[in-house]
């Protein structure tokens, strides 16, 4: 955690203010349905694209103490993958992979219930702003028009160690961007999510496995109870 800084969730809304929390998108194929947020830490710092709006809003990094969230290494709409997802049990894993980039790219958090906005720090709004304005000194981070804090930002309110999180979503090869597009994860990843789910995985296929998963999950997406965690880990 010491690596990690913030979170940012950027909006065009100006009445963040007046919100109790961050909703979570809907249930959707697509996407994932849930509350995003980029993770900066002090190696993406400089590089990291953030969503173009006006109101970019910083969250406490205590947030990632909680349990029900994972990380996308590159932006995929939420989707879980293989190779690119990561968890509460190896953030410092996804921290190392984030340093290890050469180039500037778009990664997301996606927290699986809405986030109150106590966890809110500090709101910048963006303005232009010439390049010729950036100090010499570094360092300094040009995000469209903002300069990011440089330091880890959370206040005191304590994470909710209560919310579980929801991982039964085998819908990645939905996803339709072009950037990243990584090959469908193996079965044996999706043995270990089976498994989790509470599907049989004796001698099914990759695709049945998918398929009885996705049978499964309007009861555990209502129910976190009856997910098997550690069959995931």
């Amino acid at each position: 955690m010491d690596d990690i800084l913030y979170l940012v969730h950027c909006t065009p809304k100006s009445d963040y203010e007046t919100w109790d929390a961050l909703k979570t998108s809907k249930y959707d194929e697509y996407e994932f349905p849930g509350v995003y947020f980029s993770l900066i830490t002090k190696y993406n710092l400089h590089r990291e694209l953030l969503y173009s709006s006006k109101y970019i809003l910083i969250f406490s990094k205590k947030l990632l103490e909680q349990q029900n969230y994972h990380i996308n290494i590159y932006d995929y709409n939420g989707h879980i993958n293989e190779k690119n997802t990561f968890y509460p049990w190896n953030l410092n894993k996804a921290v190392k992979k984030i340093k290890s980039l050469k180039k500037g790219f778009m990664n997301e958090v996606m927290f699986h219930d809405p986030v109150p906005m106590k966890y809110l720090c500090a709101s910048l709004i963006s303005y232009n702003i010439s390049y010729k304005a950036l100090p010499d000194i570094k360092p300094y981070s040009l995000h469209g028009t903002i300069l990011l804090p440089q330091y880890p930002i959370f206040n005191d309110v304590e994470p909710d160690m209560t919310k579980k999180p929801f991982y039964c979503y085998p819908y990645e090869m939905n996803y339709t961007g072009e950037v990243n597009q990584y090959p469908l994860s193996s079965r044996k990843f999706y043995v270990k999510m089976g498994k989790m789910c509470n599907v049989n995985t004796k001698r099914k296929s990759r695709e049945k496995i998918i398929e009885e998963i996705r049978l499964k999950i309007p009861e555990l997406f209502k129910d976190r109870d009856l997910l098997n965690l550690n069959e995931f880990r």
